[in-house]
């Protein structure tokens, strides 16, 4: 994005070139929201112009007044290319699924397509004009000073839509809603909002100073977070030899907490470091929290590789987990680097630079293997599940059939489809052909019960068969981890059964017609798995002893506010 000045005709003819791109974008994007395609190709077509609408108009906003036409050309080309491939591959359509999804790409394929085209950006934008010498410091520039340039344009088309907002409320209190409700039409709004977004982009083109000083400003604040997190991270590290990994595994999203760790780690380090050029001006503290970071970067990484494989070993790989695995690569190579770089006693800015530099590299290779129909998550995992139906891993009344009709694609639809056709004569074979047939014949998650329920009992009193069977357990597929408790928490002498699934613990209650989801169990914390699985659990008197309360024949319910969490002993 251009910083240099130019004389007013030139500014001008910016000016009017970037706010038709903003305005051709926004007229895209109600055209697209508009259309509703009849076919299944055109159907396709309208995600991937959905894709485009939302991510090339932005693409053309970086590139115009930056790049060489010629370099600008094959820029946008590239982008365009990633965008059919991201569009094509993963747009999620699924035609009598018993599933509504939206005509617009999935949100991994949209954030893996915006993710691709940044670092595209960086990395053209910095070998544009590049000399020898480290390719960090320019890198670091451009990525920085450019996302806060986006940030403020976005910032500005905000404020657009709020004033519209306001302005149409203004008119409404007159009497004239018809203004109102003109101003926030989709012809109206999105160009509008398009057209305040590219004239953010030229505004901190023409005036460099204001995204640098952003950048100055946004760095520097948070760089100061860098030694808290760090001694936070310490902390934490130095608690697991006392607490083990048990309660990590727990709570089911520990790997994606530790890998958000590590990010915040490389981008407060990334904060406090800068472009990596004079180590005289990066104050002693903030020299230290950068090196104690690049080393604390690689325990994280490998307990959540570590969390990720368990899940994958016992319940083979999902379209997340392959997600998730991309991720660790990444991770593992920023953290790498990052702890070298540390290690070094001479050259230490230069080896931050180029381990930015290469997971930079890693990130955008593992981020196009994902988009690609080689490494498509939802491909991946569907020959995985199934090589674990056809090896014994899993047997054929554990299978989930339902994720394969439900939540992997085409992929998972086509797996099916040749399950069902499966060749055998023996009944493990037939058996398998009747459920995959089933599932495909099915229209909705709930209607689907080829699998009973994987339920663990909870305190040695039995789970009544009818609930098992009920659609309370609908969701308790392999993996999800359900336990289950009978106990008389209404006092009529009659067990509810309570069932934790992740972090919601559910009350049941058995009446003439089933079992009715009573309420949730709720606190401000989460519960703890080890003394739920334990059977660690009582009746207690409700804190607050307060009535209903009815208006005109609604009733309210009182629902407490709790303070704070129980104590680790238990009790209350």
């Amino acid at each position: 994005m251009a910083r240099t000045s130019r004389p007013h005709a030139t500014e001008l003819r910016d000016l009017l070139v970037r706010a038709a791109i903003g305005l051709t974008g926004g007229i895209a994007a109600w055209a697209v929201a508009r259309w509703t395609p009849a076919g299944e190709d055109l159907k396709v077509l309208r995600g991937v112009l959905a894709l485009a609408s939302a991510t090339l108009p932005v693409v053309l906003l970086g590139a115009y007044g930056a790049l060489r036409w010629r370099t600008l050309s094959l820029w946008v080309l590239a982008a365009g290319g990633v965008v059919l491939l991201g569009g094509l591959g993963r747009t999620a359509w699924e035609e009598g699924a018993g599933r509504i999804v939206p005509p617009v790409p999935e949100g991994s394929v949209l954030f893996l397509t915006c993710l691709i085209l940044a670092m595209g950006h960086v990395l053209v934008r910095a070998r544009e004009g590049a000399g020898r010498g480290n390719p960090w410091p320019r890198h670091f520039t451009i990525a920085w000073t450019d996302g806060f340039r986006v940030a403020l344009s976005a910032a500005l088309a905000g404020a657009l839509v709020g004033l519209l907002g306001l302005a149409g409320g203004l008119f409404e209190v007159i009497g004239l809603k018809q203004v109102g409700q003109f101003l926030f039409r989709p012809i109206v709004l999105w160009p509008a909002t398009w057209l305040a977004f590219a004239l953010g982009v030229h505004f901190t083109a023409t005036r460099a100073d204001l995204a640098e000083g952003a950048r100055a400003l946004g760095l520097g604040l948070l760089a100061w977070l860098l030694p808290l997190m760090t001694l936070l991270i310490l902390a934490f590290l130095g608690s697991l030899p006392f607490t083990g990994l048990e309660p990590l595994w727990g709570t089911q999203f520990a790997a994606a907490v530790l890998m958000a760790a590590c990010v915040g780690l490389i981008i407060l380090s990334n904060a406090a470091v800068q472009d990596a050029t004079n180590i005289a001006k990066i104050p002693r503290v903030l020299r230290m929290a950068a090196r104690l970071a690049g080393l604390l970067m690689v325990p994280l990484i490998v307990i959540a590789a570590v969390g990720v494989f368990l899940r994958i070993g016992q319940h083979g790989l999902t379209p997340d987990r392959v997600r998730a695995l991309a991720c660790i690569v990444t991770l593992a190579v920023f953290a790498g680097g990052h702890a070298l770089a540390a290690l070094s006693r001479r050259s230490w800015l230069e080896a931050f630079g180029k381990a930015n530099l290469t997971g930079v590299l890693a990130a955008l290779v593992a981020s196009l293997f994902t988009l690609s129909p080689v490494g498509d998550p939802d491909r991946l995992s569907v020959l995985d599940q199934v090589r674990r139906l056809n090896t014994g891993k899993v047997t054929v009344d554990r299978f989930d059939y339902g994720q394969l009709r439900f939540d992997t694609g085409e992929p998972g639809r086509a797996a099916l489809r040749e399950l069902a056709s499966r060749p055998g004569d023996s009944p493990r074979d037939a058996e398998i052909r009747r459920r995959a047939s089933e599932a495909l014949a099915t229209k909705s998650r709930n209607d689907l019960r080829l699998a009973p329920p994987v339920v663990t009992p909870i305190g040695g009193a039995p789970i009544p068969a009818d609930f098992l069977t009920s659609p309370a357990t609908v969701n308790c597929t392999p993996g999800a981890d359900c336990m289950a408790l009978s106990l008389d928490i209404t006092g009529d002498g009659s067990a509810e059964v309570l069932l934790k699934s992740g972090i919601t613990v559910l009350a049941w209650i058995r009446e003439d017609s089933g079992w009715r989801l009573l309420g949730e169990l709720s606190a401000p914390c989460l519960v703890d798995d080890r003394r739920f699985r334990a059977g660690e659990v009582r009746v207690t008197p409700p804190q607050i002893p307060v009535q209903d309360v009815e208006v005109g024949g609604m009733r309210l319910r009182f629902v407490p506010e709790i303070a704070g969490c129980p104590p680790s002993g238990g009790g209350g």
